[in-house]
């Protein structure tokens, strides 16, 4: 199964990790989110990760500080394993 992992610090004890499937989750700092990331800078509602077309895609979801990709800011991209993504200046790697 697919996951996306918090790089919460440089510990490897500390990452979090969170299941995806077929379902949209949104990412965000409020605890309702799929995916809560309690870090600054982040948005309450962040971004969106959803299965599109035999891929987990990440949408941003007009977030006050960005999503990206590998360094390069995105909209919309469709993910690929060891991708890492910034929610602001929240670490996450796409495992699948």
């Amino acid at each position: 199964m697919a996951r996306l992992i918090w790089k919460k610090t440089d510990s490897p004890e500390d990452d979090i990790s969170f299941d995806l499937g077929e379902a949209p989750l949104v990412v965000g700092r409020d605890p309702n989110c799929g995916i809560f990331i309690n870090a600054p800078l982040l948005s309450r509602e962040h971004a969106r990760i959803e299965f599109k077309d035999g891929a987990h895609v990440v949408t941003d979801l007009d977030s006050t500080n960005f999503t990206k990709v590998n360094g390069e800011r995105v909209t919309e991209k469709p993910l690929k394993a060891g991708d890492r993504i910034h929610f602001s200046r929240a670490v996450c790697v796409y495992e699948a």
